[in-house]
Parts: structure tokens; C-alpha cells; sequence
């Protein structure tokens, strides 16, 4: 079953880059409660008032996030390792078989430093009950992937609550 995400057309550079690279929006990031199995979670409250709730790990010299921000606006990211560019016609499939042929076709960007990719929350939640998750960059042969554990579902569930909290 291949998905189309239609989210990944209205992924602005702009509104990417404030959810991600941001050094001010970073120091503005407050804890979220305690930590657990290498998770940490913060809350930003963006200056055009919506807070970004980021579930984030440091694995082996991985950096993950998975997160949501209250405009409803979901995504993952990792370290981009050099990687700068829109990557239209890009896949995600969750890492652990089964996957049911299940599929997102949709544009990966990078910066640099961060790569990331927007698709719908209950995607997401496919991806953290699967255990991580793997790019496919369109235009390139070039594959990333991501095992975010098996506490990925608990760390999921902490940006939900988070989002409930900040009124999303």
C-alpha cells in the first residue's frame, strides 16, 4: 500500500528550518519531563506561537528526533552528514518486516547539518511501533537508516502528551 503524504508539498524551507535549525529557537527549548532509554524531550515555543514538542536521542553518534508541533506539522530528523538539497520523489518504509508494502512517497530536505522529512502523525506512529525507519533519497542512491529502539512507541506517546499539554 504506498501512501501519498500530502503534507510534504506544504513543508516551507521556512517553517523546516524554525522547527529544526535554529540556534535562537534552540536556546528557547524547555524539558519536557524526564528522560528514559536514551530519550529526551523538550518544548519550544516558536515566535509565531506554535510550540514544537521534539522527542530526541544521541545513539552511537546518531542524532533522532521525532516530533510535532502544535500547527500539526509532524517529522523526523537526523544529522544530514553533509547532505544539503530538496530530495523530491523520496521513500520512508518502516525498518522492521513487515511493512505490509507500506510506503510514504514524499520530498526529504537537508541543510547540512539536519535532514528531515514531514509526514502525517499517525505515520510516525507506524514508525516508532516498528522500531525505526528507512530513507530512500529520490534522485540518488543514497539510503539512511534509522533505529530509533524499542522505546520509540513510549517516546511517541511523550510528544502527544506534550502537544495535548501546549494546546494542540
Amino acid at each position: 500500500m504506498v501512501v501519498k503524504s500530502v503534507l510534504a508539498g506544504l513543508c516551507l524551507a521556512g517553517l523546516c528550518l524554525a522547527g529544526l535549525s535554529s540556534v535562537a529557537l534552540a536556546q528557547n527549548a524547555q524539558p519536557y519531563g524526564k528522560g528514559f532509554d536514551s530519550w529526551n524531550f523538550s518544548r519550544t515555543k516558536e515566535p509565531s506561537g506554535v510550540t514544537n514538542c521534539r522527542a530526541f536521542r544521541r545513539v552511537g553518534g546518531r542524532d533522532d528526533i521525532m516530533a510535532m508541533r502544535t500547527d500539526g506539522h509532524s517529522y523526523l530528523s537526523v544529522r544530514a552528514e553533509g547532505r544539503k538539497g530538496k530530495f523530491p520523489n523520496s521513500i520512508v518504509v518502516p525498518l522492521r518486516e513487515p511493512a505490509n508494502g507500506m510506503q510514504w512517497d514524499l520530498a526529504i530536505e537537508a541543510d547540512g547539518k539536519r535532514m528531515w522529512v514531514v509526514m502525517p502523525p499517525a505515520a510516525i506512529e507506524i514508525i516508532a511501533a516498528k522500531g525505526g525507519y528507512s530513507m530512500l533519497l529520490g534522485g540518488s542512491e543514497d539510503r539512511d537508516d534509522v533505529n530509533l529502539g524499542k522505546s520509540a512507541p513510549a517516546a511517541w506517546k511523550r510528544v502527544k502528551e506534550c502537544i495535548v499539554d501546549s494546546g494542540g
